[in-house]
């Protein structure tokens, strides 16, 4: 054994199976992460809501000072980029640097690493592949099905292109129909109400002859920060015999959701985001046995359309027949994962992120990142003049995530629909204030039927912000839309 950093590495024989894969990945990282994490581990859901109201002292305070942020700024753009804890940023250069000296390959379904991670989304390692990011993994999702002619798919106006692309490419490859709903914006909505603005999708496409066949949306959609029901579109899709896609760009590292519980049939997410690992790395959850209790419909026929173990069937069972049960018939995750020779030493850091998480909790990471979502808004109801201000609920626990979208310039209505100013703000608030954050375009519904296009902001709250950080945000939006209202 050998050490770097004072950390220790395995060293394994370069032929060995699953050698960076292998089983010695989550020993070096645990004794690289030492006891911060671990102590924070054993603190409960009302434990760290108290630690959340206080401020975020004692535990927090050492989960925060594991980040190695540029301390001259304050980023709030996770839903763009996050930022590997220091551990984790160790522990990929000694995997890489492993990788080098012993001259290694990634030859690998990467079994034993989806085995230890698989449980942390509340799945089993057949139904979970590490992709190279959302938009890699809805390709995989939305390309692998074997679409038909005027097969119909409802999504919704809020998609980012990682979904509407490949959507796109089964629209003139196959021939498929694809209806958008027109999403709420703001805060007086409910998620009863997205169920049935889905099923009125459905029906009004049936209306037309079309057969629908699938049922795509995002969770949270990221021009909002609106978290989409994931359960309550399942159902609707398990009352209607379809397929349910989830971008979820945003969920891993964020949400502690038990992705079988949900039942969606395809969910892909972000490893480089909110769960902050290196990136190039996602999460991809594919539904791979019948749990009839979450989702009694039968698995959707899919065929791999990246993978190097490809073959006319899997045991006799052809692919584009599934499990009828609760037993996998065969392993999916396994074929998707093994696909020539892969970045081993990226892959396993992600695996040393989501073991960060593991550790500390998940629910208490989702209770903790909310809970200061849950503070920005309501602080912005009280400073910019309403819930009007607002491009997502707060109200609503169903539809809540740590994404918050709201505009400075509510009290000035003229200035909401200009991108130029949007553009402004945002670049005047990191070079002048120090605050990184984002704008997106929202078509918002309008008086007369149609839809107007507005460009709020997108904040991010997330373990290395506390509510003096919110506040400083909230000052500095105050102080920066006052000079910009009068010109300045």
């Amino acid at each position: 054994m050998t050490f770097e950093h004072g950390a220790p590495v395995e060293t394994v024989a370069a032929n060995a199976p699953n050698a960076i894969p292998g089983i010695q990945a989550r020993r070096r990282f645990l004794q690289v992460i030492g006891a911060s994490a671990a102590g924070v581990a054993t603190l409960g859901s009302a434990q760290a809501r108290t630690l959340n109201a206080s401020n975020a002292t004692g535990y927090w305070n050492a989960v925060e000072n594991s980040f190695i942020l540029n301390q001259q700024k304050l980023f709030m753009n996770i839903g763009t980029a996050g930022s590997m804890p220091r551990q984790v940023v160790d522990f990929f250069d000694q995997a890489n640097r492993e990788y080098a000296r012993e001259s290694l390959n990634g030859y690998s379904n990467f079994l034993a690493l989806r085995e230890r991670i698989a449980p942390g989304f509340g799945v089993d390692p057949d139904e979970l592949v590490v992709s190279y990011n959302t938009s890699d993994g809805m390709c995989h999702a939305i390309l692998g099905i074997p679409w038909r002619p005027g097969d119909c798919v409802i999504t919704t106006n809020h998609e980012h292109p990682g979904g509407n692309v490949p959507l796109q490419i089964a629209v003139d490859r196959y021939g498929i129909v694809v209806r958008r709903v027109i999403l709420p914006v703001g805060n007086n909505q409910t998620a009863a109400d997205y169920a049935a603005l889905f099923q009125q999708a459905i029906d009004g496409a049936r209306a037309a002859g079309l057969n629908v066949r699938a049922m795509m949306w995002s969770s949270p959609t990221f021009l909002t920060g609106t978290m989409l029901p994931i359960r309550r579109l399942v159902d609707v899709a398990i009352a209607n015999g379809l397929i349910s896609i989830c971008d979820g760009a945003h969920l891993p590292g964020m949400m502690a959701y038990d992705y079988a519980k949900l039942g969606v049939d395809f969910m892909s997410g972000a490893g480089h985001k909110w769960q902050c690992g290196p990136g190039s790395t996602g999460i991809l959850v594919i539904r791979n046995k019948v749990r009839s209790q979450y989702n009694p419909l039968p698995l959707p026929a899919y065929f791999p359309v990246v993978t190097s173990s490809y073959a006319s069937s899997i045991g006799g069972v052809p692919w584009s027949q599934r499990a009828t049960g609760p037993v996998a018939t065969y392993n999916i995750g396994n074929v998707i994962q093994s696909c020539g020779s892969k970045h081993s030493p990226l892959i396993n850091t992600l695996g040393a992120a989501c073991d960060m998480w593991d550790q500390i909790g998940r629910q208490t990471i989702q209770d903790y990142i909310l809970g200061l979502a849950g503070y920005l808004k309501d602080s912005i109801v009280a400073r910019f003049g309403g819930t009007g201000a607002l491009y997502a609920p707060k109200d609503d626990p169903e539809l809540v995530s740590a994404l918050t979208s709201f505009s400075p310039f509510y009290y000035n209505p003229a200035l909401i629909t200009q991108s130029a100013v949007s553009g402004t703000f945002v670049n005047r608030l990191s070079s002048e204030y120090g605050i990184v954050v984002r704008n997106t375009t929202v078509p918002v519904p309008n008086a007369s039927g149609g839809l107007t296009n507005h460009y709020p902001l997108r904040v991010s709250t997330h373990l290395w912000h506390d509510r003096r950080d919110v506040d400083r945000l909230v000052e500095s939006c105050l102080d920066l839309a006052g000079k910009m209202s009068q010109g300045m």
